[in-house]
């Protein structure tokens, strides 16, 4: 309970429902779900003076203790110190959010590093700091998809492997995460890896969406096409009208999302993996293109991470 308390409070007010799809073992709650209404983009902060770091530090640690409060009202107390403190945009801030994402509590841990998402001045840093609070929390799902919010709240592209890994997951709801924050990142270096997991999903002969009716066709003899048609159809028709599960689901229940995530970086709607291929390979300068102005961009944030590092 107390966990679900904080992380909704962190969830509620910043993300506006980016950690989609089953973040907890139960029913996913309403503000979980990625059909919520997008959330219009803050202008970046300025990077805090010295004196202004010093001051809202001084500040959080004074409100963190939360004197006199105990159970739900002190861990709402300290949610609302992380969330005053990550709004200054400062490598000194970014630390001291990190030393958060090692608490004892639960609760702490992913409310800090939902809030490193917010050092959006500094997403070399920061993001990197998100990458390896992950690595330390590794086991817990919460944690990894609170994470991945955080890596696209940020647009930081230097947790390619980590959101790789992330993919074939054995938790639905972290994998379908993972897809999601690929295309919120707009990174089209997994271009090539996506069709190879549309092949691997056997999606590769036609699918095709009208709403939630949807059609399959594998290929196969009998009745198999119409039962994959039907099963697509219900996780399409449970997706809109947010009931999503965070579940155990079968692998194909994962292909609308990757066709989507296509879609997304390609702005193509792919019947399957044979189509995909041909146009990545028929389109092959254009998603060089792509690719680099992304690997530019991480590497810009590489340095500013750099840089970020000498104001500690």
């Amino acid at each position: 309970m107390l966990r679900t308390l904080a992380v909704s409070l962190s969830l509620v007010a910043v993300l506006g429902g980016a950690l989609a799809f089953g973040i907890f073992p139960a029913d996913t709650p309403a503000w979980a779900e990625d059909d919520a209404p997008a959330k219009k983009a803050k202008p970046i902060p300025p990077l805090a003076t010295a004196e202004e770091v010093a001051e809202a530090l001084a500040a959080f640690k004074v409100a963190f203790k939360a004197k006199g409060m105990k159970g739900d009202e002190k861990l709402a107390e300290q949610d609302w110190a992380i969330r005053g403190l990550a709004a200054v945009q400062h490598p000194k801030v970014t630390d001291q959010l990190v030393k958060l994402t090692k608490h004892r509590s639960e609760e702490i841990r992913t409310s800090a590093v939902i809030k490193l998402g917010d050092q959006r001045r500094i997403p070399g840093y920061a993001g990197a700091a998100v990458v390896e609070a992950m690595k330390r929390n590794s086991k817990d799902a919460t944690f990894q998809m609170a994470g991945l919010a955080a890596i696209a709240n940020l647009r930081y592209l230097g947790a390619k492997t980590t959101i790789t890994t992330l993919m074939g997951h054995h938790d639905y709801a972290v994998k379908k995460n993972a897809l999601t924050t690929i295309a919120k990142l707009a990174d089209h270096r997994f271009i090539e890896e996506i069709v190879k997991l549309m092949k691997a999903l056997k999606l590769e002969k036609g699918a095709s969406w009208d709403g939630v009716n949807v059609t399959y066709d594998t290929g196969a003899s009998g009745d198999s096409d119409q039962k994959m048609a039907e099963k697509l159809g219900k996780a399409a028709e449970a997706k809109n009208a947010k009931k999503g599960k965070g579940a155990a689901r079968s692998q194909r229940d994962i292909g609308p999302v990757v066709l989507e995530l296509m879609f997304d970086l390609t702005g193509e709607q792919f019947t399957g993996g044979i189509a995909a291929r041909k146009w990545v390979s028929e389109n092959r300068k254009h998603v060089d293109t792509l690719v680099k102005a992304v690997e530019e961009t991480a590497a810009e944030q590489a340095l500013e991470a750099k840089a970020s590092k000498k104001l500690r």
